[in-house]
């Protein structure tokens, strides 16, 4: 009887390990699945390593004296990121090795972490005097929906608020404000670049007919409902202050994968596609959609600003 009660002992004593061992050899287990390892090296994107790119400067840009400008006006303009030349800008819309977009360098500047010191700063309006919190810049890369839950049964059993945020994919247009002057010292017609405002293009939640009224008879019924797109600014940039992150991550060049430019290089050279928004005006700066309504008729007006300051620069050196 003893001897039984030994081997029972011993045999509960056994398991209680076994299972100390298993619970132990789990959690271990689940501690590594969670714990996210660091990179070991920068990202291999070719068969050298570029070492140029990290010290590349800003190019610097001739400031002119008040005496110096002739003439000058305050121009703002859209750069579409759907139209072919800019494609550049918008791809990837995710993040290829060392190989990002615009926005996604705009969002790496603005976080801050220890290899970013000095984080790029979002201003409120158009004159860089308001900045914005960064849980507001949060609150603004997203939108809040609101979802009714419902039981088993279908009714009605209250209600959620989901936030869907938005990322570099859904920035589908930049605006930029820029002024255009004649400079008498160089003899030249010049622009410099103030500010920029990445803008989002999304789908509204709520539907842009009302189905009670809706009529198939004049439409294709297998056609999908039409939804509202709505135009939102991230944030106002100051273009001084971008372009240190600008002028050290390239472009991807279709032509030459060793000859690309930086996005300062494009900004510089204006080698993107943009059409004219409005132009500085007595009526408190209204741009061009706010007087002409007619798609056709805004992008003329558009085209009549661009020649309007194209015969003042050769009218101005015609004597």
């Amino acid at each position: 009887m003893k001897r039984l009660s030994l081997i029972v002992t011993l045999m509960c004593a056994m398991s209680w390990t076994f299972g100390q061992v298993i619970e132990n050899e789990s959690e271990s287990t689940q501690e590594q699945q969670t714990t996210v390892m660091e990179p070991i090296r920068a990202p291999i994107d070719g068969i050298y390593k570029k070492t140029v790119l990290p010290q590349r400067t800003p190019i610097g840009l001739v400031i002119p004296r008040e005496d110096d400008v002739l003439y000058a006006k305050l121009i703002w303009r859209v750069i579409d990121l759907r139209e072919k030349m800019n494609h550049p800008l918008y791809y990837p819309k995710e993040k290829k090795g060392n190989w990002k977009s615009l926005m996604a360098t705009i969002l790496d500047a603005i976080d801050t972490n220890e290899a970013n010191v000095k984080p790029l700063m979002i201003y409120d309006d158009e004159y860089l005097t308001i900045p914005i919190a960064p849980s507001a810049l949060l609150d603004n890369m997203g939108e809040k929906k609101v979802q009714i839950l419902y039981n088993e049964w279908g009714d009605d059993t209250g209600q959620v608020e989901l936030f869907i945020p938005w990322g570099p994919a859904e920035i589908f247009r930049y605006r930029i404000k820029e002024q255009w002057y004649i400079d008498k010292q160089r003899s030249v017609m010049s622009q410099k670049l103030i500010n920029i405002c990445p803008m989002f293009w999304y789908e509204s939640l709520a539907e842009s007919y009302n189905e009670d009224s809706y009529s198939s008879d004049d439409d294709d019924e297998d056609m999908a409902p039409v939804t509202n797109r709505r135009w939102r600014n991230f944030g106002y940039i100051n273009y001084d202050e971008i372009r240190e992150a600008f002028a050290v991550t390239e472009v991807f060049n279709p032509q030459n994968n060793a000859q690309r430019r930086t996005y300062d290089d494009i900004f510089i050279q204006r080698h993107f596609a943009s059409f004219i928004e409005g132009e500085e005006n007595v009526h408190d700066n209204r741009r061009i959609n706010e007087y002409i309504v007619n798609g056709m008729d805004q992008a003329l007006e558009s085209e009549r600003i661009k020649e309007e300051m194209r015969v003042r620069e050769e009218d101005m050196w015609e004597f």
